[in-house]
């Protein structure tokens, strides 16, 4: 008679203790879904406020976009990384100010419209112009960096390599600063009970933003609080032929038995 035992349950997997570059790290990126979910949810509340209050706007926005592959691929990239469930897991995060969603997005337009902007045609065209009109703003913003590093360093190194009586000076001159900045500051500022309220640039015109609504929508109001929010900074760099659509002439009509 032959007996079969069973094989033993499985034990608790090996953990080892997460280090210390672990939990930095961890925390880290903890951080930034946390950023990544108040934009989202930022821009999407924008843009329930949109359909609210000028639902022709939004409807034309929407039939605009829709047909392009940034759309098409950013629903898939929404669906695939499955941000609703980070969107509307917990409760709702703050609302992101619009001006720092606008400069995180600054830099990112600059590249897209410097890469896609049209240059004059020319007879003898250079080896690799497109490729330099191309990498021309993040040339100009390395040269820029480096040129206020470079000035940087000069400054620290004269004030490392001067006299210890300069050293005193300029520390003492550096303190009577800080403490004049400071005096201003305490009488000009105003009490906390009177400080000037929010001029309401976060917020629509109508009040206060609506929460988000989840699934069908969802991705359609971030795209909508996108273009509404991002829209000055696009338009910037709209090409020069761009023309505003104008309304369609009025029929002028002649009263036969007028005189």
């Amino acid at each position: 008679m032959t007996t079969t035992t069973s094989p033993p349950p499985p034990g608790p997997a090996a953990t080892g203790a997460l280090t210390t570059t672990d939990h930095r790290a961890l925390a880290f990126l903890d951080r930034v879904n946390t950023c990544l979910r108040e934009c989202l949810c930022t821009l999407a509340r924008h843009g329930v406020a949109l359909r609210r209050d000028d639902g022709e706007r939004a409807r034309l926005l929407l039939d605009t976009v829709r047909p392009w592959p940034f759309y098409k691929g950013g629903q898939f990239l929404f669906d695939l990384m499955e941000w609703e469930d980070l969107m509307v897991d917990g409760d709702p995060p703050p609302l992101m100010p619009a001006e720092r969603i606008v400069a995180a997005f600054t830099l990112p337009v600059q590249w897209i419209a410097a890469a896609t902007a049209e240059t004059p045609a020319a007879a003898n065209l250079i080896p690799g112009q497109r490729t330099a009109a191309a990498l021309d703003f993040p040339l100009r913003l390395l040269a820029t960096t480096a040129r206020t590093a470079f000035l940087g360093a000069a400054q620290d190194l004269t004030h490392l390599l001067g006299s210890p009586a300069d050293k005193a000076a300029g520390q003492d001159s550096a303190q009577t600063t800080d403490q004049a900045t400071d005096q201003d500051a305490t009488h000009d500022d105003p009490e906390p009970d009177t400080l000037p309220e929010s001029d309401g640039q976060d917020t629509p015109a109508g009040g206060e933003l609506p929460p988000l609504e989840g699934g069908f929508y969802l991705y359609e109001d971030i795209v909508l609080g996108a273009l509404d929010v991002l829209g000055p900074v696009l338009a910037d760099h709209a090409p020069t032929d761009t023309t505003t659509p104008s309304a369609p002439p009025t029929e002028t009509v002649t009263d036969p038995d007028g005189p």
